[in-house]
């Protein structure tokens, strides 16, 4: 058996943020949004007002911005005080792994809105669990892929020049670990082999990412948005997520999550220590 996953829907594009009340619309009328202070400080009025728009309510969480068993319990628990619709994890992977964590619990959509294109979170139906320390503990899977990603390229454009080499070292090593995956005849994440819709996806992801990826940075660092850019966003956010989940990991990220037990590495970025791993 072959199999692939999909989120429901995708769109990226400038100024998003203020047509999510019409993107959202269709999945109820209370969103409860998980985000850490500092997102919900500089971008949550943009949010709760192109929701309110299309007359949805907004529920902010209290997320710490840690997904420990007892945090994604407590958030679940408040989701269904609230009585919401629908969950939507605004920022960074934490943020969105939690919302996704939110959505197993609850049974409601998730809605996924990265303010960083530092890893591939944003479209995968898995979610990553660490102790409050911030250990690594292990994935929980949802039965299905986020429902929507939305993907504010003018968002991305204004985050730290670091987290998005980070989604490069994280999508570069897609290509790599699907074609080990695929070689050794492991199953991916959906329990089938690799389609060769994913495959291709991962191929896509390198090709992006080795012939775009340095006009891309510089376009960051200069705060244009340009083609390059565009490309390489998608390639971090969709197409690595895509080509991760379709076709499997190997080595890089395996060494990586091992990386997060290390005292002194704390604080690296997940892109980070798997570009790193795939070294070596």
């Amino acid at each position: 058996m072959r199999a692939i996953g999909f989120p429901l829907i995708y769109r990226q594009g400038q100024n998003l943020i203020e047509q999510l009340g019409e993107y959202c619309r269709v999945f109820g009328k209370k969103g409860f949004v998980v985000s850490d202070s500092f997102i919900r400080e500089t971008y949550g009025e943009k949010l709760s007002s192109s929701l309110k728009k299309k007359e949805i309510e907004t529920v902010f969480a209290r997320f710490s911005g840690e997904t420990f068993p007892d945090e994604l319990s407590r958030l679940s628990e408040e989701c269904i005080y609230h009585s919401c619709d629908f969950v939507v994890g605004f920022g960074g992977g934490k943020s969105q792994d939690a919302a996704k964590v939110v959505k197993k619990a609850t049974g409601v959509p998730v809605v996924i809105i990265p303010t960083i294109a530092s890893n591939d979170a944003a479209t995968s139906r898995l979610a990553i669990t660490y102790s409050k320390e911030g250990d690594f503990l292990g994935p929980v899977f949802l039965d299905t892929n986020p429902d929507a990603v939305f993907v504010d390229t003018n968002i991305i454009l204004n985050a730290p020049v670091r987290f998005f080499i980070a989604g490069i070292g994280d999508a570069l090593a897609t290509f790599f670990e699907a074609d080990q995956c695929r070689l050794s005849g492991v199953s991916n994440f959906f329990g089938g082999k690799p389609t060769e819709t994913a495959y291709a996806i991962a191929e896509k992801c390198y090709e992006i990412i080795r012939n775009e990826a340095e006009k891309a940075v510089d376009s960051l660092k200069k705060r244009e948005l340009n083609g390059a850019l565009e490309k390489v966003i998608e390639a971090n956010v969709l197409l690595s997520g895509l080509g991760f989940e379709g076709c499997g990991v190997a080595a890089a990220h395996a060494i990586s999550q091992g990386f997060t037990l290390i005292q002194e590495l704390k604080g690296n970025l997940h892109g980070e220590e798997v570009g790193v791993a795939l070294l070596s």
